[in-house]
């Protein structure tokens, strides 16, 4: 084994276990009952002081706000600790239909860079029929959400642009609800397939990159299954993704495919061109939905021989990870599981 790989796996090791080691004391809390300096999210955020040297660290403490948070690029460097996923949960209903627009949906929309949040629920509780409902915006360099829930319908998770991980998170969805055009890797994540009430195809990744962007959607030792509402209903297909523009790259690798995802794995847009100058590519997933035999033989889908392929999409190569994951705290992979 050559030195670099075992100084990797030594350092994979070691940022794993070092997020007990980061304790962020609040500067301020918000707590729906009064007991803290806030009494919503919005309030603690609109006097977060600019021109800060240090993290700004907001606590919030459990109860369920329903209010649509905007954190503007001036709130950078923000660290966000909810009390866990099932207890803080932060929840709106916007939708594309209401004259939003997509991004305008957000429950929650993070355009700030050097961000980091654990243990919030951020839902868009528009419902299966509100179509593209977003639940959580990110637009920004630098930003780690960790041990968090992202629920919704269409359009849940949009990573709009910047860099982006996510370690130990569920997101929910049914139609392109991860998407985007950010440099983002989600990692050790459960992502759940909902049941639609009106079509029979849903499609989890829709990733919009241009001719000259090195951006793109990893999925990254996570597991992908059928919620359980979508259960009962195996003639409703599932796909990994389909390209939102013509050059869109989504890297599903080391991933648990379970039964739900369709032998084709990939669904075509109206652009044939597209196929030829996408980029989707998967390595080594396991599970029953994981078989490649019957997979779509597009130009650009590739199918990973090894990982020295797809190397350039760990969390080391694509995002820098090793860079600023450390000091955030998050638990991370640098390279590969195996």
């Amino acid at each position: 084994m050559a030195i670099h790989t075992v100084l990797l796996a030594f350092f994979s090791t070691l940022f794993i276990s070092c997020v007990n080691a980061h304790s962020y004391k609040p500067n301020v809390t918000v707590a729906i009952d009064g007991s803290g300096n806030f009494s919503t999210i919005n309030e603690a955020i609109s006097k977060i002081p600019i021109g800060r040297n240090n993290p700004y660290v907001i606590l919030i403490k459990q109860g369920t706000y329903n209010e649509a948070v905007y954190i503007a690029q001036n709130k950078s460097n923000l660290v966000l600790i909810g009390e866990g996923m099932e207890k803080t949960i932060v929840q709106f209903n916007k939708t594309a239909k209401q004259g939003y627009g997509t991004s305008g949906s957000a429950t929650v929309d993070i355009s700030a860079n050097d961000v980091f949040v654990k243990g919030i629920r951020f839902v868009n509780n528009a419902g299966p029929n509100g179509g593209q409902a977003v639940a959580l915006r990110v637009a920004g360099d630098r930003i780690a959400i960790y041990q968090c829930s992202i629920q919704g319908y269409q359009d849940t998770l949009l990573t709009a642009y910047g860099i982006h991980f996510f370690r130990e998170c569920e997101v929910y969805g049914t139609v392109d609800f991860i998407f985007g055009n950010s440099r983002v890797v989600l990692q050790n994540c459960d992502i759940y397939v909902r049941k639609r009430t009106e079509g029979t195809v849903n499609m989890i990744t829709a990733q919009g990159r241009g001719q000259v962007e090195d951006t793109g959607i990893v999925l990254h030792n996570c597991s992908i299954k059928a919620d359980k509402d979508l259960q009962p209903y195996p003639q409703i297909k599932t796909f990994l993704g389909r390209p939102w523009y013509s050059y869109s790259q989504t890297i599903v690798m080391e991933c648990f495919l379970d039964k739900l995802i369709d032998p084709e794995g990939w669904l075509p847009n109206n652009d044939k061109k597209s196929l030829s100058t996408l980029y989707h590519v998967e390595y080594a997933n396991r599970g029953p939905g994981a078989n490649t035999t019957g997979r779509v033989k597009w130009p650009g889908f590739h199918i990973a021989k090894n990982s020295e392929e797809i190397k350039h999409f760990t969390v080391e190569n694509f995002i820098n990870g090793t860079q600023w994951l450390p000091s955030v705290g998050v638990p991370f992979v640098g390279g590969f599981i195996n």
